[in-house]
């Protein structure tokens, strides 16, 4: 919790691209990566896939609940940074598009261990969503239903 509240979430607001967000992202990731690697270096439940697994699915709910789920940012940014945002990865996900037959480099959160992987995941998704004019953050919501 220490590193998420000092994130400056403020600053997601100044981003135009992809980008920029990425850019952003990627340095908070490395942040977080680092301080749960060192509460959890011996939890196998969380290994190789500590940073692109474990830390971005963190981080990435973390974001969404400010931006999303709060009424800290007015409507009219929450729709244009929306597009920004990825989805968290997590067996929901991972399951929902095997069973649509997309063939995912891995099967556990755990296994996502590069940016190649969680990256892949979210193209896909950013790729769905925008032929249907939405954000690849609503995959979550839509998705929800986790029974």
């Amino acid at each position: 919790m220490p590193v998420l509240v000092n994130i400056p979430i403020d600053e997601i607001v100044g981003f135009d691209n992809q980008d920029e967000f990425k850019t952003w992202f990627e340095y908070w990731l490395k942040i977080l990566a680092k301080e749960i690697l060192r509460q959890n270096s011996n939890n196998e439940k969380i290994h190789p896939g500590y940073k692109w697994g474990h830390s971005t699915k963190i981080l990435i709910l973390y974001i969404r609940e400010l931006v999303i789920n709060t009424r800290y940012f007015p409507d009219a940014t929450v729709n244009r940074i929306s597009g920004l945002l990825y989805v968290p990865i997590d067996s929901v996900v991972i399951n929902r598009l095997k069973n649509l037959g997309y063939h995912l480099p891995f099967l556990k959160i755990k296994e996502i261990d590069t940016a190649i992987k969680f990256y892949s995941v979210q193209d896909l998704l950013g790729k769905a969503a925008a032929s249907k004019g939405v954000p690849r953050i609503w995959f979550d919501d839509n998705w929800g239903d986790r029974q």
